[in-house]
């Protein structure tokens, strides 16, 4: 997905967006996520919260999350070697999407400091099974 949006982000644009529905990108996340995620994303709580975003992210239509996809997907305008503060990485480590490719090549010593956090066992809802742990990182930097 990387390398087409590199290559062509209009088509990438138009292919995320003849995907894009809150039903296919929720039929998507439970088909491809592990069970640890599954886990989460099917408790009653969380599931009704989570399909609501969604839903109200694809009321409009699915431009938002092709664009978003591809904003996501696109190289980034600046050297990684270039980043002079600390870098705190947060990933399941059974996430394989490919916008980790970034968060890895820091890890692998691309840009000074990383510093990865990654969570055994999750997968791409690391954000919000570890909500806590990564605003307090981000509060200690702020201090």
């Amino acid at each position: 997905m990387v390398d087409t949006v590199a290559a062509d982000p209009d088509a990438a644009t138009a292919s995320f967006a003849d995907f894009g529905s809150a039903d296919a990108l929720w039929d998507l996340i439970i088909t491809t996520s592990p069970e640890a995620d599954r886990a989460v994303y099917t408790d009653p709580v969380f599931r009704q919260a989570f399909r609501h975003a969604v839903d109200e992210a694809f009321s409009q239509g699915p431009a938002g999350y092709a664009r978003d996809t591809v904003l996501a997907m696109a190289r980034w305008p600046f050297d990684l070697a270039g980043i002079t503060v600390p870098i705190d990485l947060w990933y399941g480590q059974h996430d394989t999407s490919p916008v980790l490719s970034r968060p890895r090549r820091i890890a692998g010593g691309d840009a000074p400091d990383g510093n990865p956090a990654s969570a055994p066992r999750r997968s791409g809802i690391l954000i919000w099974t570890h909500t806590e742990a990564v605003l307090r990182t981000l509060l200690d930097h702020a201090r």
